[in-house]
């Protein structure tokens, strides 16, 4: 284990009691070496004095004036980031102790080609049930190395899995801040295309899925995915993905009652 430093990006906006649970699962990881950079995307409770009751010297806490969303607050952390590496957190997210320390072996033992290094998540659904992300159902051998073609197809990347190198996330851009979902799927894609990938065959971080936050907003995430067909088109048209992910579209716009509308935006999206 070395001293290299890593920067965990965790953006918050008024959730300052699931915050202190999520701050106190990065305070015990086993990898020691890391800062913790909390990014207060405008929040209107008492999210400050919930950071402030930590008196740990690896927090270093911002507040930007007004809410602008994760996109934006995860590029003012990146910006703020000393480390040679980036984790991401969200304020729902439970760490495994050994998720960095894991990581960071992962990373060290690997080619110079690699950009990331990310792992299985496991999602509470409520009512008992689980999901575990990435499938289990996709072959591993597609999971690392050149993994591009692979997540055009699907998303196998959850932000809150990567440790990236900081040149990795830079040469992608960082995430784009004209996008109301998925702008994570978006950074993995822009960091596949240029570095491979190192998967982690283990569940390393525990997540509620929130039917009000990012992750329930159907129709932003609709249009976030016609607007990333777009962007890829021709990527998608070289790896033959592009009808599975118009299919996918279709399919979930479908399950809202939105399937004509959407029919009508993915045909725009590919003019």
């Amino acid at each position: 284990m070395t001293d290299i430093k890593i920067s965990v990006i965790l953006p918050t906006y008024n959730r300052a009691e699931l915050l202190k649970s999520a701050i106190k699962s990065v305070l015990a990881q086993t990898y020691p070496y890391f800062e913790l950079i909390i990014v207060d995307d405008g929040s209107e409770d008492h999210t400050e004095e919930a950071v402030r009751t930590f008196k740990d010297g690896r927090i270093r806490y911002f507040k930007l004036p007004q809410n602008e969303g994760q996109a934006k607050a995860r590029n003012y952390g990146i910006e703020m980031a000393a480390g040679d590496y980036i984790a991401f957190e969200d304020s729902d997210d439970i760490w495994h102790p050994q998720k960095l320390e894991v990581q960071m072996d992962y990373m060290e033992k690997s080619s110079p080609k690699t950009g990331f290094v990310y792992h299985k998540i496991r999602y509470d659904m409520g009512n008992n049930c689980f999901a575990v992300l990435p499938s289990e159902e996709i072959d591993r051998k597609k999971k690392s190395g050149d993994i591009y073609a692979q997540l055009l197809y699907d998303n196998l990347v959850p932000c809150p899995s990567i440790l990236a190198k900081k040149e990795c996330i830079l040469k992608a851009g960082g995430f784009d801040t004209g996008m109301k979902a998925l702008e994570d799927y978006d950074l993995a894609l822009k960091m596949a295309k240029n570095f491979e990938a190192l998967f982690v065959d283990k569940v390393l971080l525990d997540a509620a899925y929130s039917t009000n936050g990012v992750s329930g907003q159907s129709v932003n995430y609709l249009v976030a995915s016609c607007y990333l067909v777009q962007k890829y088109k021709e990527d998608y048209l070289s790896t033959d993905t592009l009808n599975h992910r118009i299919e996918v579209i279709l399919r979930d716009a479908d399950r809202i009652g939105m399937k004509a509308e959407f029919i009508r935006l993915t045909e725009l999206s590919l003019r």
